[in-house]
């Protein structure tokens, strides 16, 4: 929100940080957490801060991030069960944190590495794989749909001729979303369903174009859904297992899966995942993974841990051949959108937040979770934090951010 007060920044970060719908009636929340998206400018390229395992994570500065989570559960009185949150300052070690409870029935308390829903987060996940496919030469970010798609796909809708692979990265299309009220109430009457491709597709089609190609920037589901099909139709492999290949595995990612539709297990240690219907926390774990596919919702599990390795990785240019690639993955352009936001790049935002702090980012949120994974330029720090319910996630963001509104001491000792 450029040209905003401090003051009037942080009124609106923690007021509308929480997705743009509210559906359900009784219920609080959604149950697609839509990432807010974001900037203005291109980085330079990014630095990557290394876990610094031989220099002690700051104790103050730990005892003070545990204690703005213990805070903020118990202050939530029940509307956030637990949360976990994982730092990395560059230099100067990691640390990771938990509170409250995984499980409420019987009772589990929350651990720093359980395994969590982190929705929208895919898409930089996503976006990472496309770019790889660029670098093989097998795609290129100036095709179009009918370029790269079967015609049944591309005549469901307007101007895909004119529609380009950077301009779904960049949420530029203009095709509409296919989420919506509806959707969100299928998922809450049964959470197993599986979902395909063709159902978003047939929801997304029966909407009228946002805009004309390139013309602008709207969030859209349909940009991703659309990218994992090329993913295969590329690769003639699922997109979940281009990305296990490509991102997982060089990464050693060992707490991250994209579970196979119909697969309701989260694997190994993780949270369960709440949603308050006319006060009462229902346990909806069991979604099912084809619950927004490529674009989000149940279909990546992760760790606050994996969360911040992978950040880190991407944005030193790790998964890449050249440096052009991540050149162009951070070239962000003018993005107007939820509070703080000022543009989006190809999967990844960046915001203008209270306190001084710039970030590349992206929040997320899958049925039953929250969850946000940033790099704080100034502060040479990457943090990931989740939570399991659909709680308002401007009331855990932006007081864990302000923690590093102020310089970071150095360790002494």
């Amino acid at each position: 929100m450029r040209g905003t007060g401090t003051h009037v920044a942080a009124a609106g970060f923690a007021s509308r940080l929480i997705d743009r719908r509210k559906v359900l009636a009784g219920s609080a929340g959604t149950l697609l957490g839509t990432a807010l998206i974001g900037p203005s400018r291109a980085w330079a390229h990014t630095a990557t801060p290394e876990s610094g395992e031989s220099t002690e994570f700051d104790p103050a500065l730990a005892k003070q991030l545990q204690q703005v989570i213990d805070d903020i559960v118990a202050s939530s009185s029940g509307g956030i069960p637990g949360m976990v949150l994982h730092v990395a300052h560059a230099g100067h070690g990691s640390w990771s944190g938990a509170s409250g409870i995984a499980q409420i029935d019987p009772e589990v308390p929350m651990e720093p590495e359980d395994r969590f829903g982190v929705g929208s987060i895919v898409k930089p996940f996503v976006a990472s794989t496309v770019l790889q496919i660029v670098e093989d030469g097998d795609l290129s970010l100036d095709d179009t749909l009918p370029d790269v798609l079967p015609t049944d796909v591309t005549e469901r809708f307007q101007n895909t001729s004119e529609i380009t692979i950077k301009m779904l990265l960049g949420h530029r299309s203009g095709l509409p979303d296919w989420d919506s009220a509806d959707v969100e109430a299928q998922v809450a009457q049964d959470p197993s369903k599986v979902w395909t491709e063709t159902e978003f597709l047939d929801i997304a089609a029966a909407k009228e174009a946002m805009f004309p190609p390139g013309t602008d920037y709207t969030y859209s589901n349909t940009n991703y859904t659309l990218l994992g099909m090329i993913i295969e139709q590329a690769t003639g492999r699922s997109w979940r297992d281009e990305v296990t290949d490509g991102v997982f595995t060089p990464l050693k990612l060992e707490a991250s899966a994209l579970p196979a539709p119909g697969d309701h297990t989260l694997g190994g240690p993780h949270a369960h995942g709440y949603v308050d219907v006319n006060g009462e926390m229902l346990d909806l774990t069991t979604t099912d993974p084809s619950m927004a596919g490529s674009a989000g919702g149940n279909s990546l599990i992760s760790s606050a841990p994996d969360l911040v390795h992978f950040l880190d990785a991407l944005l030193a240019g790790q998964l890449f051949e050249q440096d052009a690639t991540l050149e162009a993955m951070l070239d962000f352009q003018p993005a107007e959108g939820e509070p703080g936001q000022v543009g989006y790049g190809l999967g990844l935002l960046q915001r203008e937040l209270p306190g001084g702090i710039q970030t590349i980012d992206h929040l997320g949120g899958a049925v039953g979770y929250r969850a946000y994974v940033a790099r704080l330029m100034g502060q040479d720090v990457t943090l990931a934090l989740g939570f399991n319910s659909l709680a308002d996630p401007g009331t855990v963001v932006l007081p864990v951010l302000e923690v590093f509104a102020a310089p970071l001491a150095t360790p002494t000792g």
